[in-house]
Formats: structure tokens, C-alpha cells, sequence
């Protein structure tokens, strides 16, 4: 059977018994920042201690860094020359397209596309934002976490 651990955002647990390093790494990027530590369970005592000092600092430095406390994903800067996140021109060979890429509602990556040489630039970019837009209506309807 599986050891069932509760997960949290941006927070890694380590066991690496070769080189006897236990504990919670933590990475948090906004707006184009990095931080990040490590909480190892000697240093704190235990493992719930350790856990909790990851849990404080991380959100100490998500407030510092002005992000959202929230478990679902955020994203701080659009980086898409479409104007849209999920949604981007791409090229393979000789083949052009338009990619939307969304996150499901159990977690997984999803992604389609839509070729500029059958439906043209405009209605290529404009199905890719459709899907998209779709997709992420459907994630944030349902809850973030599911009971098993």
C-alpha cells in the first residue's frame, strides 16, 4: 500500500538516505523572482516541525513577493506573443500551428492544435483561444482536490 502524504504547493519532500538529507524544499516564483529554501528535519527537530517552518516561510515569501495564497496555479506574467497563456504559435518542420495547452481537472496537462495551413492564421488562433478558454472554465468549476 501506498504511503498516502498530503501535498503542498511549491513544497518538496527530500529523503535521500545516501546522503542522510531529510526535509522540505521549498521554490516559489512571481513576477519573474526566485526563492527558495531548504528545511531539513534535523535542524528543526522532526519532520512536523520542518514541515511547518517550510509552510510559514512559504507564505511569509509569497506575501513579500506580493502572490496570491491560493493551492491552484496563478500566473504572474503573460509571456505568450498571443496575448493569451495556454495559447502559442509553434512550428515543427515544415508544419505551422497553434498550441493550447491547459492543466486538467485531476492535474494533468492537456493540449491540442489547430494548423494554420487548414484553417487559416486567424480562425487557427481563434480555436486555440476557444479551447483554452473552455478548458479553464472546467478546471475551475470543479474543486482542487478530490477525495479518493
Amino acid at each position: 500500500m501506498k504511503k498516502r502524504t498530503v501535498k503542498h504547493k511549491n513544497i518538496t519532500r527530500i529523503d535521500h538516505p545516501a546522503k542522510r538529507t531529510y526535509g522540505y524544499f521549498v521554490r516559489i516564483q512571481w513576477n519573474g523572482e526566485r526563492r527558495s529554501k531548504f528545511f531539513s528535519d534535523g535542524v528543526y527537530g522532526d519532520r512536523l516541525a520542518a514541515l511547518a517552518a517550510a509552510l510559514e516561510w512559504r507564505d511569509s515569501t509569497e506575501a513579500v513577493l506580493g502572490k496570491p495564497r491560493t493551492e491552484r496555479v496563478v500566473v504572474g506574467k503573460i509571456r505568450s506573443a498571443t496575448g493569451v497563456p495556454g495559447v502559442r504559435r509553434r512550428k515543427e518542420g515544415n508544419t505551422e500551428y497553434y498550441e493550447a495547452t491547459w492543466v486538467t481537472t485531476v492535474g494533468k496537462q492537456g493540449r491540442t492544435r489547430f494548423s494554420i495551413a487548414r484553417h487559416g492564421e486567424k480562425q487557427a488562433l481563434q480555436k486555440a483561444r476557444k479551447v483554452r478558454q473552455q478548458r479553464e472554465k472546467e478546471r475551475h468549476r470543479t474543486p482542487a482536490y478530490e477525495d479518493d
